[in-house]
């Protein structure tokens, strides 16, 4: 089992931008230090708890300071932009990190970002969106240059350009200067993700359509263990070969010296106030409890912080986390990477790395799997 974070990254609301920033720099040089596969960096624009707009930004800084982790956008969301416009923000990221990039799409999933940039997330709008949106990336990461090419979509229309430029009715011909030039650092293109969450995963099935790495993201393994039966449905219908080992599987771990120790940093810090004051409220309006649930006899109201860290966080002693990653593992019939969420350490940086330490050197080695 590899080890990746996911760096939304969760920062108290109202956070300094400069100084959130910085501490998420200096975890992944960190991190990287560890031994850590990979790192996906989020993105949103109304999530005061996930707060950075830009996390492609952030990976151009943390390249030059880290020399081995994968660096990824975790992900775009394509209705923030034109898909023309980010497969070559994406083409020259992936130069720059020389073959430690990898490229999440998502559909999104912050209400306040639907209304922001006007699209209907209710009618599977924001589906078709990143559906269309890749399909034109892939074409100008492998098509560019091939010449003149036209794409008319439902939201987007792509004229790739020959070598000239237009002046007027007439093109002038100025093949040194204009024209098509770009292509990927990696063959035919940077890896592409998906990320989903609910059982039968329309974005997990998607995935698999486009031969895409799967992500899933912190729901119960019980309702996450279809994710691969869906994605490998999917991939095999459509001419792609499966491996488990692709397969991302997001989940909150905190690791300490003994199990109170590391119940009682995690019941006083950010992740407990985050899950009471954001998503509990969050996933309750849209009737997701059940998927935090590892019983359907649990009342909604058992929904605690504790019950989550008895039966869906990972936390506790090395002995603990490691238990539960094997049994998470078997649960769901295997699976590549393990990416646990990234929080602000709120004033307690010691203790957080030192989670990341025995992590990467108690639980990880001694890992069954």
């Amino acid at each position: 089992m590899k080890v990746g974070f996911f760096m939304q990254p969760v920062h108290p609301p109202n956070t300094p931008v400069l100084e959130g920033i910085a501490q998420d720099l200096d975890e992944i040089e960190f991190l990287d230090s560890l031994g850590v596969d990979e790192a996906w960096f989020g993105e949103h624009l109304t999530a005061k708890t996930e707060p950075w707009p830009a996390g492609d930004l952030i990976i151009s800084q943390a390249i030059p300071r880290t020399k081995n982790i994968k660096l990824c956008s975790g992900g775009y969301i394509p209705q923030f932009y034109h898909p023309a416009a980010l497969a070559f923000r994406i083409m020259q990221l992936d130069h720059m990190a020389q073959g430690r990039y990898m490229c999440g799409i998502a559909a999104g999933a912050i209400s306040g970002d639907f209304t922001l940039t006007n699209v209907d997330n209710l009618s599977g709008q924001h589906r078709e969106m990143q559906a269309e949106a890749i399909e034109i990336m892939k074409r100008i990461w492998t098509e560019h240059l091939d010449g003149e090419w036209e794409f008319k979509g439902k939201f987007w229309h792509v004229r790739n350009p020959g070598h000239g430029l237009l002046m007027g009715d007439e093109p002038t011909k100025c093949s040194y200067g204009f024209g098509p030039f770009w292509k990927p650092y990696q063959d035919p293109h940077p890896p592409i993700a998906i990320a989903g969450f609910s059982p039968n995963s329309a974005s997990i099935k998607f995935a698999g359509q486009g031969g895409h790495i799967p992500l899933s993201v912190f729901f119960n393994a019980r309702f996450l263990k279809g994710h691969w039966d869906t994605y490998s449905t999917a991939a095999e219908e459509n001419g792609h070969q499966v491996d488990r080992s692709i397969w991302r599987v997001n989940r909150e771990i905190f690791v300490a010296d003994t199990d109170t120790d590391a119940r009682e940093f995690v019941r006083n810090g950010l992740q407990a106030e985050v899950w009471q004051k954001h998503y509990l409220e969050f996933m309750g309006g849209f009737g997701w409890f059940e998927h935090l649930k590892h019983d359907d006899s649990v009342h909604d109201s058992d929904i605690t912080i504790d019950y989550l860290m008895d039966h869906l966080w990972i936390v506790g002693s090395p002995d603990t986390v490691r238990q539960r990653l094997d049994d998470l593992y078997g649960e769901l019939g295997g699976f590549g990477t393990v990416l646990p969420t990234k929080y602000d350490h709120m004033g307690k940086q010691e203790q957080m790395w030192h989670s990341h330490e025995l992590l990467m050197e108690e639980v990880v080695p001694k890992l069954s799997v």
